[in-house]
This record gives structure tokens, C-alpha cells and sequence, in this order.
């Protein structure tokens, strides 16, 4: 074995050192003697020894070395002439590359046996082909990314959050880590949520207006007002198919902030898809000037006929708020196709709640209250929590709880947010008996501690000395019109002027 080994050792050392010397003596034909052939003999084919392969435990091994080697009757004798001794550069690049080979099966197979033992889902070919080295990364990421969805569900949120992490670190190109990293971020660590938001704006251009649509949920639970005017104004220029939302998310957070330079840029843009919009800044700019009779002009004067639906809709709003109740339902009849039945269904409760007309007011929710709950009817239970947030009613609200006690409805991921948002009409209303009602109904959904509904609780009971209502918005599953009633019943304060961001 030693013997062996020692011959393993002088065949790779072998085939660099007599192949270089041979190729030297080639170079120095005539100037140098041949360095392998024994000196003392003729120097002629199969007549000469070998020197170098005498030092070799079985010198027969020496031919890997040199296939110029070959068994005579008198033993082994070099086959050529000393003056054609040459080197086999060949026979040792085929040696070495099984060599190399070997090292790197060895090591593909050791590789493979950890990762595997780890628990990455990898097959040997993502270690043995580079090609498909990046699979290994992806599949970190997603080994992590199962990891993190482990630790969330038993309730481990520091350690699910750094699984997280990694997952997003080892693969950027996992969408869904980097979307899932993002979401879980947006209460601890703001700033850190919108740098990878950003980053998968930027990796993910495909999926940028899903990825925009998070972003400003996430925005706007934490009350981030400027970046999401920022946000919107980026989105309104883009062309995004949800204008729509960007332009009542644009009103929304610009009554939000002190400064009005965004709106007024958008008045400059002379983009088409900023232009569209321009009825809107301009009525926005004369209402934060206080010029209320200039602005009331503008609503009434004829818009453009091939106006986005959602000026149909701000019109309407803005006459609510001032409270001509009669303006805005007859704008509204006017055009009943502009809006869906939701939108139509939501101004017309506010215009009239807001202008007092308590008899059609009734009415409108006998109507709604009449009706059976079904899947396809959930959302109105949205709209009447939004309402009730920005109109308490505690009549009504009572006859929407006994409705539900009446006509279940369901507690399960899909009606999650239904729930939630009448858990938050309980505690705006002031309603205390149902809010702990409805608090104990999802904890016991949960089957885990939800302590943050406690939090939630002592906000609406004003045990708390904080009073943001961003302290727990975050961590709620609330439709994004209940979201908006709530800043409007408990509004934040109104933050410094800061200076305006790109991008």
C-alpha cells in the first residue's frame, strides 16, 4: 500500500517534471543530453534503460509517465532514439483532468450529502453543472422562505423575521420572499420596508403596480402621508391601470401634509396622464387656500366629457363635505353607470348622513339591512362599518350586529377583514360590550394569544397614552375604506414640512 501510494505520488509529480525536462531537451536539440535515458548505454531504441523509472517501486508504472516505455525480452527499454525523446504532454493533461475531475465529483458529492442533510431542496445536478449554480441560491431562498413560514405560524416572529431575511438575501430574485420581508417590516422597521419595496419595484418591473398596491397599504396604515403623495404622483404619470386609487390616495394624503408643491408640480406636468387629472389639483389647491366659492365654482362648472370616472366620484365628495346634500345626490343621479354600486352605495349614505336627511337616510339602511347576507353582499357590511366610523350610529350598528347574529356569518381568511372592520366600528362607536365581544370571538378564531386586539381595545377605551391610531393599523386586516374612515374619526397629527423625494 505504501509502495502504491508512493507510485501515485511520483506519477502526477512525474508527468509535470520529465514532460518539462523532455520539453526543454526538445527546445535545446543538440546542446543538452536526453535527461531520461541511461547515460552508460548506446543511446539506441529498445537497447536503453530508463533511469528515472528505476527509483519507482513497480518500474512498469513509470509507462503513465512515459508510454515511450516498453517490456523487451531484457526488460524495459525506451523505444526511440535518444535524439527523438520527447515529451507526452497528452498522457499527463489526460491524468491531470481525471484527477481534477475526481477532486471535483468528490467534492460535488460532498456538497450535495450537507446541503441535502441541511435540508435544501437541491439535486446533485444544481451542484455538479456551474450552469445551474444559481439554482442552489434559489434554493436557499426557498428552503429559508419555508423555514420563515414555520416560525410565523408557531407565533416565533423574531426568528421567522430573520429566516426571512435570509431568504430574501440569498435569492433577490424571490418575489415573494422579498414582497412577504416587506410586509413584515412595515411596523418595526418603516424605513427598512421601503428600501426592499423599492428594490422589487426595481427587479420585478412586471410586477410593479401589484407591488406599488402593497406599498401604499403599508404606507398608509403607518400614516405616511408624503410618501404616499410621492407614490401616487410617480403612478398617476406612469399610467397606472389603478388611477383610480392613486388619485383619491393623492387627495386623501395631500389634506394630510403642509406643503402642496406635489399638486402643484402635477398642474405643471404636461404629461397626458397628469393633465387628466388637473380638474382635480386645481379644485384641491383652492380648497387648502381657503378660496371655498372659487372651488364650489369649479365643482359645478362642466368638467371635461371624457373625464376619469373618479372625478365623477371627487365631485360628488366635495359637495358632501360641504354639506349640500341635495347638489351632491343630484350630481350623482345624473350620472348612476359612472361608479359601481358600491361607490354610488358609499356617497349616497355620506351625503345624506352629512346633510342631516335622517328620513332617506333610514330608509337607505332599512334597504340594506332588508336585504340577506350572502358572499356576493359581504362588502356592503364593509361600507356601512366605513360609514358608521365617519357617522356613528348606534342604532344602526346595533341592527347590523343582530343581522350578522341572525345570518352567520363566517370567520375564515376570506371574511377576516369583514370581522376586523366591525371590531373597529365597535370601538369608534364606543360600543365597549360589543367590542369585547367581537375581540374574544377572534382570538378565539386565532386559537393563538392576539395580544395586539388588547392594544386595540385600550386605544378605543382611551386607556392608553398613546393616542396614534398607526400604532396598530399595521398589524390589522382591514379593507382599505375602513382604513381611510378611521384616519378621518381619529386623525393623526400633522407632521413637519419636509422636502419633497424623488422616485
Amino acid at each position: 500500500m505504501i509502495g502504491w501510494s508512493a507510485d501515485i505520488f511520483r506519477l502526477f509529480w512525474g508527468l509535470f517534471y520529465w514532460n518539462t525536462r523532455k520539453t526543454w531537451f526538445r527546445l535545446r536539440r543538440g546542446q543538452s543530453v536526453c535527461p531520461c535515458q541511461a547515460q552508460s548505454d548506446s543511446g539506441r531504441a529498445y537497447e536503453t534503460q530508463c533511469d528515472p523509472c528505476l527509483s519507482w517501486n513497480r518500474p512498469v508504472r513509470f509507462r503513465r509517465v512515459c508510454p515511450l516505455l516498453v517490456q523487451t525480452k531484457d526488460g524495459l527499454r525506451c523505444s526511440v532514439n535518444a535524439t527523438d525523446v520527447r515529451p507526452v504532454w497528452g498522457q499527463a493533461l489526460r491524468y491531470y483532468g481525471s484527477l481534477l475531475l475526481a477532486i471535483y465529483a468528490a467534492g460535488v458529492i460532498v456538497v450535495f450529502a450537507f446541503l441535502r442533510t441541511v435540508g435544501y431542496p437541491v439535486n446533485i445536478l444544481h451542484i455538479g453543472l456551474p450552469p445551474l449554480w444559481g439554482r442552489v441560491t434559489v434554493a436557499r431562498g426557498a428552503y429559508f422562505l419555508q423555514k420563515s413560514n414555520l416560525a410565523f405560524d408557531q407565533e416565533r416572529i423574531a426568528e421567522g423575521l430573520l429566516y426571512l431575511t435570509n431568504a430574501y438575501e440569498f435569492d433577490p430574485t424571490n418575489y415573494a420572499a422579498g414582497l412577504s420581508l416587506a410586509k413584515h417590516l412595515q411596523a418595526g422597521q418603516p424605513s427598512h420596508s421601503d428600501a426592499v419595496f423599492q428594490q422589487l419595484i426595481k427587479d420585478h418591473p412586471d410586477k410593479r403596480h401589484g407591488t406599488t398596491q402593497d406599498w401604499f397599504r403599508a404606507l398608509l396604515a403607518r400614516g405616511s402621508f408624503e410618501r404616499i403623495m410621492q407614490l401616487a404622483r410617480d403612478e398617476l404619470i406612469e399610467g397606472s391601470p389603478q388611477s383610480s386609487v392613486w388619485i383619491r390616495a393623492l387627495v386623501f394624503a395631500g389634506r394630510r401634509v403642509p406643503t402642496d408643491q406635489i399638486l402643484r408640480a402635477l398642474v405643471a406636468n404636461a404629461a397626458p396622464t397628469a393633465q387628466a387629472w388637473r380638474p382635480v389639483f386645481a379644485v384641491e389647491l383652492l380648497l387648502r387656500a381657503g378660496q371655498t366659492r372659487e372651488a364650489r365654482a369649479a365643482i359645478d362648472a362642466p368638467w371635461p366629457a371624457n373625464s376619469p370616472a373618479f372625478c365623477h366620484y371627487y365631485r360628488v365628495s366635495v359637495l358632501t363635505e360641504m354639506k349640500d346634500t341635495f347638489a351632491a345626490l343630484d350630481l350623482l343621479g345624473r350620472h348612476p353607470t359612472l361608479l359601481d354600486y358600491e361607490a354610488n352605495l358609499t356617497l349616497r349614505l355620506d351625503a345624506l348622513a352629512a346633510g342631516g336627511v335622517k328620513r332617506l337616510h333610514a330608509q337607505e339602511i332599512d334597504k340594506l339591512l332588508a336585504a340577506p347576507l350572502t358572499a356576493a353582499s359581504l362588502p356592503v357590511i364593509k361600507i356601512l362599518c366605513s360609514h358608521l366610523i365617519r357617522f356613528p350610529d348606534a342604532a344602526t350598528f346595533d341592527r347590523l350586529i343582530r343581522k350578522i347574529a341572525h345570518e352567520p356569518v363566517p370567520l375564515d381568511t376570506g371574511s377576516a377583514g369583514i370581522w376586523f372592520s366591525l371590531f373597529c366600528t365597535a370601538g369608534a362607536m364606543g360600543d365597549y360590550p360589543k367590542l369585547q365581544e367581537i375581540s374574544g370571538r377572534l382570538k378565539n378564531a386565532s386559537q393563538r394569544p392576539f395580544m395586539v386586539l388588547t392594544v386595540v381595545e385600550a386605544f378605543f377605551r382611551g386607556e392608553t397614552a398613546e393616542r396614534r391610531i398607526t400604532t396598530f393599523l399595521p398589524v390589522l386586516p382591514l379593507p382599505m375604506e375602513v382604513t381611510y374612515s378611521l384616519f378621518e374619526r381619529f386623525p393623526p397629527p400633522v407632521a413637519a414640512p419636509t422636502a419633497p423625494q424623488r422616485g
